[in-house]
């Protein structure tokens, strides 16, 4: 942790004070404490901060005053906190003080004072090589300052300047001005959501024609030129559970995204409502899929890729159905990443961060499925990831230990929402349950791809797939274990077919284990249990036209067969 050199923690609804143990991580360069609820002094500690090149603190409720004469304070003109919230001995007030005291001072008599008033020759060159460096000078600002503001900005004052790129058609115009004016000039009765990378506003572009602007943190971003390259890439990404980005707008001054409406607000604000209302078990599979299924196309889909990198309830949004669409997808990357994804900060939400990528600032796609993870545990529970009643067991405890906990003493039931435990399968929450902490283990080669995931949340939520044009059921489907899924695309999808491809036979029993690509199928008959147990591996399935029988009916079929029915299975 001492080598991180970006801590980005803002729109984070941190409360308490500042803690004093940040001024151990003597390499950080950039210190994001913005947005919070954090209240009391600055520590003294954070005067270890050498280094330090950037503090945001406002939009707090800090009190005290600025310890002005800290290095860190010194020379370092990015530092940003409004004086509204802080208060500091007044620079001004310092000044007249020391002009007085010098007024007063008997000494002050004889420094204003020479001989009979008359200058030397020394003195008078001296003054003289002054005044022609400060007129040099002041010619060279006035200079730079000429050439910035017309040459340069010539080119771009008009309509350039302002100008709105436009990837989807809404059917309205699309101005700088238009936009504005539909948020109010960003007004904060418009504003619906705050997060780390800005505001988002409600913007009614039109009659009944709603928008979503979000108005990101200048100066947090790469240059225009680069953030316009890396824009019109996230332009072009287009899925069913993808946030549409309809267009931005980048300048050196303002910079905002414009995203379609959705009217069900996000999943954090969800999943604390969901207490006043029923909990229906098929919302929430399927608001589970549809964040995998958009993951999966992020990972698998892009070239390049897309990591999501602050995975997080509240950036997952629903409309009045509940599909659920991920947003800020992609953001993440416009702070600056390298090809290897060694990143200079932590760009996530402490309780989703993946802990290789909180302790080594290298992310990787496993590290969104971490966050997806600690997500699915949040949406069947009624904690979240640093629930405050965890405290009762000590520094560092979260919702993933709890959720090892309860497993390991056999008191899973304990982890569910009364009311979805009460109305939901029980044996399906469980296996989403195993799901969730599997995607939160430590071993990066454990936690399976999101493109698994969503091939295994298929084969949880679904009750009916269809099969060679049949809707097919399979009575009972249980898995033995969990612990470590199959690695090969090829190995799912054999499971798959082997959980669902089954004829609709009341009395079947269909077991397998997902621990490895040879595990044994076995399937047997309660009603004749004469004709014993049918037993075949994966691999056999996947290489067999028909793999046994009862009573003449094909129980497991070929990948070949299978090929037929593959996109209703995915």
């Amino acid at each position: 942790m001492k080598n991180i050199k970006s801590l980005s923690l803002a729109g984070n609804s941190l409360n308490g004070s500042i803690p004093a143990s940040l001024g151990q991580l003597y390499s950080l360069e950039v210190l994001d404490l913005s947005s919070n609820l954090l209240s009391g002094e600055i520590p003294k500690d954070l005067a270890n901060l050498r280094n330090l090149s950037v503090l945001l603190l406002d939009n707090n409720k800090l009190s005290g005053q600025l310890p002005l004469n800290w290095p860190i304070f010194l020379g370092n003109p990015s530092l940003h906190c409004p004086m509204f919230s802080l208060s500091s001995p007044s620079a001004d007030q310092q000044s007249v003080g020391d002009s007085q005291s010098d007024a007063s001072s008997p000494s002050s008599t004889p420094r204003q004072k020479r001989g009979n008033g008359s200058l030397n020759s020394i003195e008078i060159a001296s003054i003289t090589s002054a005044a022609a460096i400060v007129s040099v000078l002041l010619a060279l600002v006035v200079l730079f300052f000429y050439t910035r503001k017309w040459k340069p900005r010539s080119r771009v004052s008009g309509t350039a300047r302002k100008e709105v790129i436009v990837f989807t058609d809404i059917g309205f115009p699309l101005t700088f001005e238009n936009v504005v004016h539909a948020t109010g000039c960003f007004n904060a009765s418009n504003c619906i959501g705050n997060g780390g990378f800005g505001a988002t506003y409600k913007a009614e572009i039109a009659p009944g024609v709603l928008l979503a602007v979000k108005r990101l943190a200048v100066g947090r971003f790469q240059g225009v030129q680069q953030f316009d390259a890396e824009i019109k890439t996230l332009g072009r990404l287009r899925h069913p559970n993808l946030v549409t980005l309809i267009g931005y707008h980048a300048s050196e001054t303002e910079m905002f995204l414009i995203y379609n409406y959705l009217p069900g607000g996000n999943l954090e604000k969800f999943v604390q409502e969901r207490s006043a209302r029923a909990v229906d078990w098929r919302i929430l599979h399927k608001i589970a899929l549809d964040i995998a299924r958009a993951l999966a196309y992020l990972h698998d889909h892009c070239v390049p890729r897309v990591l999501h990198r602050d995975v997080k309830p509240s950036n997952i949004l629903l409309d009045e159905d509940y599909n659920a669409y991920l947003s800020d997808f992609g953001l993440a990357r416009l702070l600056g990443t390298s090809e290897t994804h060694a990143t200079t900060g932590v760009a996530g939400t402490f309780g989703y961060v993946a802990p290789e990528y909180a302790m080594t600032c290298r992310v990787s796609d496993k590290a969104d499925v971490y966050s997806y993870g600690v997500v699915l545990l949040e949406l069947i529970s009624d904690k979240k990831a640093l629930d405050p009643s965890f405290s009762s067991y000590g520094n560092g405890f979260n919702i993933v230990a709890w959720a090892c906990m309860l497993l390991r003493q056999g008191r899973a039931k304990e982890f569910f929402t009364p009311g979805l435990w009460n109305t939901g399968p029980h044996d399906d929450l469980v296996e989403v349950l195993h799901l969730a902490v599997v995607c939160t283990v430590d071993s990066l080669s454990t936690r399976p791809t999101m493109k698994q995931n969503r091939l295994l949340a298929r084969i949880f939520f679904d009750d009916h797939v269809s099969f060679t044009g049949q809707a097919v059921e399979v009575s009972s489907c249980t898995k033995s274990s969990i612990g470590n899924p199959p690695e090969t695309d090829a190995a799912f999808l054999d499971m798959l077919k082997l959980c669902r491809a089954a004829k609709a036979r009341s009395s079947l029993s269909l077991s397998l284990s997902l621990s490895g690509y040879g595990d044994v199928v076995e399937a047997r008959d309660r009603n004749n249990p004469g004709l014993g147990i049918v037993t075949c591996t994966l691999a056999e399935a996947a290489a067999s036209t028909a793999i046994k029988a009862f009573d003449g009916q094909v129980l497991l079929v070929s990948s070949a067969q299978v090929a037929v029915s593959q996109p209703s299975c995915l």
